[in-house]
């Protein structure tokens, strides 16, 4: 079981390294964390990443060491898996991340709608778009392209309500 538990660690990392502590992921990043319950050891690993604002989201996969199981909740479908297929978690894992900035992208025109719906003014959405650029947070922040997109929105709604 060791080698699985070695080669499940080494297997995220490798596959999940283009990712990783990217703000275009949400500074995406793993933990690893051992535990044992009534003499049953389990690894659970941690896929953390955040959206713009700081919003955090995480995934959470466990590897029983005693069945070399794997279970988590899909973040596709809502629903609890178990498998043994490491690889099959593993391309989860990864359509995951590469799924962040689509994220992140509606998350921010979610954020630029709801401000609308405030009623701000243009020059009061500029600011706060502005706000998650220059955060201190990393996942929380955006990227020169996403700063791009949210303003062009902001125009593109501001457009139509005039209209």
């Amino acid at each position: 079981m060791e080698d699985k538990i070695q080669t499940w660690r080494r297997r995220v990392e490798e596959a999940l390294a283009p990712f990783l502590s990217r703000v275009p992921y949400g500074n995406l990043r793993l933990a690893f964390s051992e535990w044992d319950t009534d003499g049953t050891s389990a690894l659970n690993l941690a896929v953390v990443y955040e959206v713009p604002g700081g919003s955090t989201n995480q995934i959470n996969v466990t590897l029983s060491c005693s069945t070399g199981v794997f279970s988590y909740l899909s973040p596709e479908d809502g629903a609890e898996h178990t498998t043994d297929d490491m690889e099959a978690v593993i391309a989860m894992l990864e359509r995951v991340a590469r799924r962040v900035p689509e994220e992140r992208r509606r998350r921010l025109r979610e954020d630029v709608e709801r401000w609308f719906g405030e009623g701000r003014s243009h020059r009061e959405m500029f600011l706060e778009i502005n706000k998650l650029l220059q955060m201190d947070f990393k996942g929380g922040s955006i990227t020169h392209h996403e700063l791009k997109e949210g303003i062009n929105y902001i125009l593109e709604l501001g457009k139509a309500r005039t209209a």
